[in-house]
């Protein structure tokens, strides 16, 4: 697993030793990754971090955003994470905001949906001051991007440096609904995902460094062909 995630990557700077830590982890653990949840604990990062990063998103305690893969990694040689949000077809690039339904929406929802939404905004104040450029991250708009880049700048300050791939999977055809296409190409992807976030992220900042108070941040779009197999 850690020579293809370092194959995935290919950057000199980022290197997935063989006792790293991923989820998920294989076939008998398929759980994906959650940071900053106390009920579902893991040594990606520490106790002290999963608390803080909780504390910050939300405030009170419920499940925080999964990850399809993540995994510790050395950045630039610190200790850092990968994170990983996969996509099969163009149609799982959703434009949509955070659900949430204010009628009937409990106390604590409420408050958290508060609290996720100034959360938001403290990422987008970050980011605009390290790289002097206009972020637009939203709540209410884009929040699968959103929520992803806000919680690899909080990382970030945290001095925790965090490489963000958004990967797609090459000619996933049997996976494309009818109304969506599937990507069979580096350069299709990357158009797609740049034409998809245009509006809350600065074409210039993908597949380059950002440095956060001088912790690196790379968002990143890659791809990787799994072949389907028929069992």
């Amino acid at each position: 697993m850690a020579g293809r995630l370092e194959e995935l990557i290919k950057l000199p700077e980022v290197t997935v030793p063989a006792h790293s830590i991923w989820m998920p982890s294989g076939i008998h653990n398929v759980s994906e990754a959650e940071l900053g949840n106390p009920r579902k604990p893991n040594n990606m990062v520490s106790s002290e971090i999963h608390k803080l990063l909780q504390e910050w998103w939300l405030q009170v305690p419920a499940r925080t955003p999964n990850w399809d893969i993540a995994s510790t990694c050395r950045v630039e040689g610190e200790t850092g994470l990968l994170l990983i949000e996969a996509k099969a077809h163009a149609g799982e690039l959703s434009r949509k905001g955070k659900s949430f339904q204010s009628k009937s929406a409990s106390v604590n929802s409420t408050r958290n949906h508060a609290q996720i939404g100034q959360a938001i905004e403290e990422a987008n104040a970050g980011l605009r001051s390290a790289t002097g450029l206009d972020w637009r991250l939203s709540r209410d708009s884009h929040y699968q991007v959103a929520n992803r880049f806000a919680w690899a700048w909080k990382l970030a300050t945290m001095k925790i440096p965090v490489v963000l791939v958004y990967l797609g999977y090459l000619c996933a055809d049997e996976m494309a609904s009818d109304n969506s296409i599937s990507f069979d190409s580096l350069e299709s992807w990357h158009s797609i995902v740049e034409e998809h976030s245009k509006d809350i992220v600065p074409r210039g900042c993908w597949n380059q460094v950002i440095y956060v108070n001088g912790t690196p941040l790379l968002p990143l779009i890659r791809t990787y062909y799994q072949p389907f197999q028929m069992q």
